[in-house]
């Protein structure tokens, strides 16, 4: 009975040893995977913090582009008028010439 007793507590010890071997390679597993969980997130965070701004600077951007563009349209579409209201000033003076001209070839 002595021997089942020693055995017993050998098994008991040993088991009790892998137990805590276990256990404590769980808490080491736990403690890194947090770390990791940590620093990922905080990686990732900053990502998208920097990926906001920058799509707050290219936002920012493109309004300045379309304001330039329209600006740019703007001046383009007033020197197109002002030339055709040129041209037609120019016609009415050549019809009125035209017509003068017209006018002394008939007496």
């Amino acid at each position: 009975m002595n021997k089942a007793v020693s055995d017993s507590a050998k098994v008991c010890k040993t088991t009790t040893e892998k137990v805590d071997k276990i256990i404590s390679q769980t808490i080491e597993f736990i403690e890194d995977y947090k770390s990791t969980y940590n620093t990922n997130t905080a990686s990732a965070n900053q990502a998208l913090k920097n990926l906001g701004s920058m799509f707050k600077s290219e936002k920012a951007n493109l309004q300045d582009l379309r304001k330039s563009l329209q600006k740019d349209h703007d001046t383009c579409q007033t020197s197109i008028s002002s030339q055709i209201t040129k041209l037609q000033d120019d016609l009415v003076m050549e019809s009125k010439i035209m017509h003068a001209l017209a006018m002394m070839t008939e007496r």
